[in-house]
């Protein structure tokens, strides 16, 4: 029950996020619309982007670095596990089940990779 109190506490604080979010916007753009009719010019919007964009680059480190992580302590706990004589709670493991966790190992690899290769890009344009 106290899994469903936060799960539910949680989904409350996200959708209130969003709507303050949506809430802002919508004032941004009436705040434009109003210039517009005034013949004021508009302020830079960009600035306004830029500041409430997520930085991407960060999540795909972050990301790549908790696969790794997770499939690595999996590997670890499932080898373990099959390296002790069967008992009541391994002889339901299939042999070899421990190479799953090559899985989120090797999505953790592909964002490593994708970061690294952005970050490139990224000093080769500057």
């Amino acid at each position: 029950m106290e899994f469903v109190g936060l799960v539910a506490i949680f989904t409350i604080y996200v959708a209130f996020r969003q709507w303050m979010q949506h809430h802002r916007r919508v004032m941004i753009h009436r705040e434009r619309l109003a210039a517009i009719e005034k013949g004021i010019s508009l302020p830079p919007l960009e600035q306004e982007v830029q500041r409430s964009s997520w930085n991407v680059q960060r999540f795909l480190f972050w990301f790549g670095c908790v696969d790794i992580a997770i499939g690595v302590g999996a590997f670890v706990a499932l080898s373990v596990l099959l390296s002790f004589p069967p008992n009541q709670f391994t002889r339901d493991i299939p042999p070899g089940i421990e190479y799953l966790a090559v899985i989120p190992i090797a999505i953790g690899v592909a964002h490593l990779i994708t970061y690294f290769m952005e970050a490139r890009r990224g000093r080769q344009s500057n």
